[in-house]
């Protein structure tokens, strides 16, 4: 499903991006094999990672062209229709039923994911009250615990 491998992508794109220093990050050559290039936005920086391609993936991204890394703690993914302001989907993955990293600081990471038709993100299983035209966003907000 769409939605699933969105989810994975933001997940493992948000792992990496707030160790990066304002402007450190920057491509450096091909995308690795496995691994996609993913433009995310850390507390005002943009930060550019090398993240698991699995649509499961919830491991950790490499920053590109700077030393660290991250893992995503919380992991917040939000629909809105565009065309009513609704949000239509809100879920809020935890790592470790919460339990995960409980005493390190995090840093709040962010990325728009993807912007268009609805049928795109859910295909034929729309929410109630979406149409298959209706404009939606899929933006994902990530607490990040970092590493160098």
């Amino acid at each position: 499903m769409r939605r699933t491998r969105t989810l994975g992508l933001c997940l493992s794109a948000a792992l990496a991006l707030a160790v990066v220093p304002a402007g450190s990050a920057s491509a450096s050559g091909p995308e690795p094999p496995g691994k996609e290039i993913i433009e995310i936005n850390c507390e005002g920086t943009p930060v550019t990672v090398a993240a698991p391609g699995s649509e499961h993936a919830q491991g950790t991204a490499q920053i590109v062209g700077a030393k660290g890394h991250g893992t995503p703690v919380t992991v917040v993914v939000n629909i809105t229709d565009l065309n009513t302001g609704e949000v239509v989907v809100s879920e809020t993955h935890t790592k470790g039923n919460g339990n995960a990293h409980p005493n390190q600081a995090t840093t709040q990471c962010s990325l728009p994911v993807f912007e268009g038709e609805a049928s795109e993100v859910f295909g034929t299983e729309l929410p109630e009250g979406v149409a298959g035209t209706d404009i939606v966003r899929v933006a994902v907000e990530v607490d990040v615990v970092t590493k160098p």
